[in-house]
């Protein structure tokens, strides 16, 4: 099969860039670190909800090669990644809502 070509202008688009990378598992987790970059902490994600250190995970998010191995997520490791993430978003939107519900205080 001949790999589809590019444009300049395309490779130029960060919409389409984008598109690209998360229609493959490792582009789509790719993507979510760099687009949450700050906002995830990446040994307390690992710690939690995998029981490992920050440096497995940076290891599978980069694909470091560990005894001449790439360090990737497996199926069900990308799965359990994805559950983390909607566990993280349902804590956050229960936070909001507290604020969102509690009362202003009087000064």
């Amino acid at each position: 099969m001949e790999q589809e070509k590019f444009t300049f202008e395309q490779m130029c688009d960060p919409e389409w860039r984008r598109r690209e990378h998360v229609k493959e598992k490792i582009g789509a987790m790719w993507v979510a670190f760099l687009e949450l970059d700050g906002m995830i902490n990446k040994s307390k994600l690992a710690k939690l909800y995998f029981g490992k250190s920050q440096a497995w995970i940076s290891q599978k998010i980069n694909g470091t090669k560990v005894y001449d191995k790439s360090q990737t997520f497996t199926e069900e490791e990308y799965h359990q990644l994805a559950e983390a993430f909607r566990d993280i978003a349902r804590r956050l939107n229960a936070h909001a809502d507290e604020i969102d519900n509690a009362e202003l205080e009087e000064r």
